[in-house]
């Protein structure tokens, strides 16, 4: 495929999917640090008492939806936030306020944070973050998508 047509793709895709295909091409690219990127699951609807036991056991509000437990080049890690790609007259794609807020706080105190609308610009972002060229890995996925489903 080529980039452009992964991303017309992507635009019928679920934040979960495009999220899924990103952690699943990390996975398989770095096998030896694959279970340093993880999920936080603070996104989906939940029952009163579900939302409440989260928040109390310490869910906050904003944080991104990937994070890179990795440190490189003085950062501390790589948070990263899904979103599907932009849509006109959509906010879809973009971040909340809890988001901006936790970024700026993540930023500031020695972390880096991308905010990711699919498999290209996800790894650009982690290929920049661990001080890689992004070309061949871009150039590898377009060659294999779809085989990250």
């Amino acid at each position: 495929m080529t980039e452009k047509e992964i991303l017309e793709a992507e635009k019928d895709y679920s934040e979960a999917k495009i999220q899924h295909t990103c952690v699943c091409w990390f996975r398989m690219t770095f096998p030896k640090v694959d279970r340093l990127l993880f999920s936080v699951p603070n996104g989906g609807w939940r029952g009163g008492r579900a939302g409440a036991s989260m928040v109390y056991e310490g869910q906050v509000k904003g944080v991104a939806d990937l994070i890179l437990l990795f440190p490189s080049g003085g950062k501390a890690s790589l948070c990263i936030e899904m979103k599907v790609p932009k849509r006109k007259g959509s906010k879809a794609g973009t971040q909340s306020d809890e988001q901006k807020s936790w970024q700026e706080l993540v930023e500031r105190n020695g972390s880096v944070y991308a905010v990711c609308h699919g498999i290209i610009e996800f790894i650009t972002a982690v290929c920049r973050y661990l001080r890689v060229s992004p070309a061949p890995y871009i150039e590898e996925a377009l060659n294999k998508y779809p085989l990250y489903r």
